[in-house]
């Protein structure tokens, strides 16, 4: 309905409370057609004056009048409704009741506006205005003017007051009583979205502040790779200066360019990634990056937690770039965590996949009997998908076919031009010295790396 009055220009809350109205006191002129042209108005006495029949009919229209306001003065809406339909109960025929749409309209607004206490005054003050009405009309007073037969005696004036009391009661209740239960309901879907707004936003706050976290970490060991790594460049070209034979001039203007850029490189990296260097307590960043042959240590400290491990390997593994190298040890790591943490006593599945093109590192484990929902949710899956996406990796999360909870990550594999920048950094350099050679390759297999 809202939509239809905004597409013929009618969008405030005004507008629409006045066609609302226009509405029922055209339902109102129906009905009241239909009862004339049944005799029904008239009842048994075919005397009815014109004068009453006119009062009635325009008491009834003009009723709905006030429904205009209904939702800007709600309280003012429903009085004036009660008033007329008091004025409307005086001079209506003997015998007949008739209440249109607006007390009822009236009431149920005013209670899904205005506080509990205010609607019971309301709605009372209305059924004080209509019993008014009632007893007026059971009295004749009006009748009586307008020459209108009564047809009643005491007693039979008494009990249709008392029903028409009742009625206006009924009516007024029933519609305010509704209208609180409405109210309540919005109360309460306001509340739901906007805590449910509040969870998305807390969630979102979460979920920022653990990647933030994880660049930064990312950002530290980038910095240590490449300064371990580059340092290694610009000592190979320096050597290689020193020692080539052929065509010595050329070589020598080649090499210096590859140690002048080595060089540039790692002060640009040293420039960069500080900014973004946690500035906490945290770690110093001279600690060595571990790498895919760690991970063998990663699987002895699992089992010695009490975590049943049984790891593979296929394949010949190969040697990875240096953030490639973190970015499968992390993942292994996280993964194990989150298998202890949220499946305790599951089995654990790792295996390790090579082929010529890509490394494919998947762990595998039961899911449990029971979710413990205490815990709360982790970032770990973000910070595995973070380090995935840097260096052009894919992370794939979920339940399998099989009922597992299964983390699959896979790595693309560079040329051996890499691999030869990554073990030349163990000569000494700038950065050389106790703890800072390369980690250990994968080619050492996985430490304890049998089947359990």
């Amino acid at each position: 309905m809202r939509r239809v009055l905004d597409r013929v220009g009618v969008r405030t809350t005004l507008g629409r409370d006045v066609v609302l109205a226009a509405v029922w006191a055209l339902v109102t002129i129906a009905f009241l057609v239909t009862l004339l042209a049944a005799g029904e108005f008239y009842g048994a006495n075919r005397s009815i004056p014109t004068a009453q029949v006119v009062a009635v009919i325009v008491l009834a229209l003009v009723q709905h009048v006030p429904l205009a306001l209904r939702r800007v003065r709600p309280v003012a809406a429903l009085l004036a409704v009660a008033v007329l339909q008091a004025a409307l109960l005086a001079v209506l025929p003997t015998g007949l009741a008739l209440w249109t749409a607006a007390p009822v309209v009236t009431a149920y607004t005013v209670a899904t506006l205005r506080p509990t206490r205010a609607v019971v005054a309301a709605v009372l003050a209305a059924v004080g205005i209509e019993a008014v009405g009632a007893a007026v009309g059971a009295s004749a007073l009006v009748k009586d003017r307008l020459g209108a037969p009564t047809g009643l005696g005491e007693v039979g004036a008494v009990v249709e007051a008392l029903a028409l009391v009742a009625t206006a009661l009924l009516i007024n209740g029933v519609s305010a009583a509704v209208g609180s239960w409405v109210a309540l309901r919005r109360a309460h879907d306001r509340d739901t979205r906007a805590r449910a707004a509040e969870t998305v936003e807390h969630q979102a706050t979460l979920t920022r502040a653990a990647v933030a976290a994880e660049r930064t970490r990312m950002a530290r060991e980038l910095h240590d790779v490449a300064a371990h790594h580059l340092t290694g460049l610009v000592v190979q070209a320096g050597a290689a200066e020193r020692l080539v034979d052929g065509d010595p001039e050329r070589a020598k203007e080649s090499l210096r360019s590859v140690r002048a850029q080595g060089r540039e490189t790692l002060d640009a990296l040293r420039s960069i990634v500080g900014i973004l260097r946690e500035t906490g307590d945290g770690p110093s960043g001279t600690v060595p990056v571990p790498g895919l042959g760690d991970v063998g240590d990663l699987v002895d400290q699992a089992r010695a937690s009490g975590t049943v491990v049984e790891s593979h390997a296929d394949g010949t593994l190969p040697s990875l770039a240096p953030l490639a190298d973190v970015t499968a040890y992390r993942t292994v790591q996280e993964a194990l965590v989150n298998a202890r943490r949220h499946a305790p006593g599951a089995t654990v599945e790792l295996r390790l996949l090579a082929t010529a093109s890509a490394l494919v590192v998947v762990v595998e484990n039961d899911l449990p009997v029971a979710r413990d929902t205490s815990r709360g949710g982790g970032f770990g899956l973000v910070g595995m998908r973070e380090r995935a996406d840097l260096i052009g990796g894919r992370l794939d999360t979920g339940v399998t076919a099989e009922g597992r909870w299964r983390v699959r990550l896979e790595l693309p594999v560079e040329a051996e031009t890499d691999v030869l920048v990554s073990r030349s950094a163990a000569s000494p350099g700038p950065d050389s010295g106790p703890g800072a050679g390369p980690h250990a390759g994968p080619d050492a297999g996985l430490v304890g790396g049998g089947s359990e």
